[in-house]
């Protein structure tokens, strides 16, 4: 029986334009983008963002000096938040719809600073609510110090949720992080960055809880 729902944010909640986000760090002046930024793991200084071991406003001096020139934080966030290609309302409705049913939501994200700051606002959808209105939790990496797919961050949203790997459907769009799942006892799906998951999501509901 399936009594939560875990999801990732990027490419699964939100849509993700990747190629468009390198393209904006790249007009700031940041060289080797696409060795740094990707959807599922960061490397160099973007990873030392994820795991919490910069903040901003050092995140900001980092490109400052890899560029040779002072950077903003408004450059920064408006680099970063050029990754999310769209928020689409119809999946915020099924998650509103889930808790609706009585199940328990929550997220677990490989994310930064500058992008959860904003996903946290009314600048988040439409609708003008934030993120966190449609979860129980929010887990978020840079929060936490470590990110997917160590088996350290699940044990983490296990003990802290807190819930049961084999009550949980666990969707992400990274394979390695749904490996991870899987190996820890998850019930697991892997969508497409894009994806309506909604059909999908439903009929493994159905067939789990059956």
């Amino acid at each position: 029986m399936i009594k939560n729902l875990l999801f990732d944010f990027g490419g699964v909640i939100i849509d993700a334009d990747l190629p468009r986000a390198i393209s904006e760090f790249e007009k700031l002046g940041l060289k080797n983008v696409a060795n740094l930024l990707n959807l599922y793991t960061q490397n160099g200084f973007f990873l030392d963002l994820e795991e919490g071991n910069l903040s901003r406003k050092e995140f900001c001096q980092k490109i400052s000096d890899n560029v040779g020139r002072e950077v903003s934080d408004k450059e920064v966030e408006s680099a970063w938040l050029s990754i999310v290609e769209k928020t689409p309302l119809f999946k915020l409705d099924f998650l509103e719809d889930l808790r609706i049913k009585g199940y328990n939501l929550f997220l677990l994200s490989n994310i930064n600073p500058f992008v959860m700051d904003w996903a946290r606002s009314s600048a988040f959808s439409e609708y003008g609510k934030p993120l966190n209105y449609y979860f129980d939790k929010m887990f978020c990496s840079y929060e936490m110090g470590v990110t997917k797919p160590s088996k350290e961050i699940f044990d983490r949203v296990i003990a802290e949720a807190p819930l049961l790997p084999e009550e949980t459907l666990f969707i992400d769009d990274g394979s390695r992080n749904v490996e991870m799942g899987r190996k820890l006892g998850f019930h697991v799906y892997q969508p497409q960055n894009r994806e309506d998951w909604r059909g999908v999501i439903s009929d493994l509901l159905g067939t789990l809880s059956s």
